[in-house]
């Protein structure tokens, strides 16, 4: 391959991840910015997985959250949750993973300052793994219907020469409690 059509293969290639954004979910958005307080299930339902993907045997927002993926310790971690209580103020987001006895067992606050940001009426959780590799994940949060269900889509982040790649992971619906 000679050097101009390289370079121009290295123009397209950082064209099309410059426009690479997070996909947006079908749901109507209420018109007002969203309050995502309130206490919810921490068992929830697969909406959509992406292609290619195999889907969780365990679907928990305490495992999601604490971006655990493998079956066995979201199994773990679900069932020691109760009920999962979010208040959300503003930029900040903050959870309480309660027990059974009423107990909190991880009660994490996110804002701007450590990767929380509120968009297009959606609350944008950039999250890194403690684990090798530089890959991160992009929670979205967003209430959706009248119910107001909490709809939680998860991306995979790659870092790449060209600036970062979103690939889609699920998106997952919990229940409120209240």
């Amino acid at each position: 391959m000679r050097f101009s059509s390289k370079l121009l293969l290295g123009l397209a290639l950082t064209l099309i991840a410059a426009t690479a954004r997070p996909q947006s979910s079908a749901v109507p958005m209420p018109a007002d910015v969203p309050d995502l307080s309130g206490v919810y299930d921490d068992a929830g339902t697969i909406v959509k997985i992406a292609e290619g993907e195999e889907p969780p045997a365990v679907i928990s927002l305490h495992a999601l959250l604490s971006l655990e993926f493998n079956a066995g310790l979201a199994r773990l971690l679900q069932d020691r949750t109760r009920e999962v209580r979010v208040k959300h103020e503003g930029d900040t987001f903050a959870v309480d993973f309660v027990d059974a006895d009423g107990e909190t067992i991880w009660a994490p606050v996110w804002n701007r300052s450590t990767g929380g940001v509120l968009r297009d009426r959606r609350l944008h959780l950039h999250l890194k793994p403690g684990k090798f590799g530089n890959d991160e994940y992009l929670l979205v949060f967003e209430n959706v219907t009248a119910h107001r269900l909490l709809q939680v889509q998860v991306q995979r982040v790659k870092a790449t020469f060209f600036g970062p790649v979103y690939q889609p992971y699920g998106t997952f619906l919990f229940h409120r409690l209240e």
